[in-house]
């Protein structure tokens, strides 16, 4: 096994098994209103695809969401697939080199496009509209995951960052 990949599985082991134990057991507390919840898996996912490409990214995404899934009362999958897609088009991003701002601009998009899944196949559960969900959870889920995103990307920017 080369470097890289134990990288890759110390990576996702201690930040993603980290982000998965905080969003059960303290995003709860953070919670706006108590339904505007940041979502720090998709943080972590964005950032692994980010720092390793598409397949790690989607590979990250896919067990992070699983296990997201299996800690709540979600049905299962339904957060592995916005992950593993958004994980995959994070990965994909690295071969624009994009950097800085522009960056966080796409994480914004792909974070809003993770909700936008995420609270499309929900609707199907629940009995409200999709357009009900957008303007009440997707839009608020989306700005509070992207102040959450900047504060973790600033943070462990030297973990995320290849050397050069």
């Amino acid at each position: 096994m080369n470097q890289e990949i134990k990288y890759f599985l110390f990576i996702t082991i201690t930040f993603g098994i980290g982000s998965v134990l905080v969003q059960g057991l303290i995003v709860p507390y953070i919670a706006i209103a108590g339904i505007w919840k940041p979502d720090l898996v998709i943080i972590i996912v964005l950032l692994i695809g980010k720092r390793f490409g598409s397949v790690a990214g989607s590979t990250a995404g896919f067990v992070l969401g699983i296990l997201q899934d299996s800690l709540t009362a979600m049905p299962i999958g339904i957060t592995a697939l916005p992950k593993v897609m958004a994980g995959y088009a994070s990965g994909k991003m690295t071969t624009l080199k994009f950097e800085g701002s522009v960056n966080l601009l796409w994480f914004i998009l792909f974070i809003f496009f993770h909700e936008l899944i995420f609270y499309f196949i929900l609707q199907f559960k629940t009995d409200t509209s999709f357009t009900y969900l957008i303007y009440s959870r997707i839009f608020p889920n989306t700005i509070y995951t992207t102040i959450m995103m900047g504060i973790t990307y600033f943070s462990t920017q030297k973990y995320f960052t290849e050397v050069q």
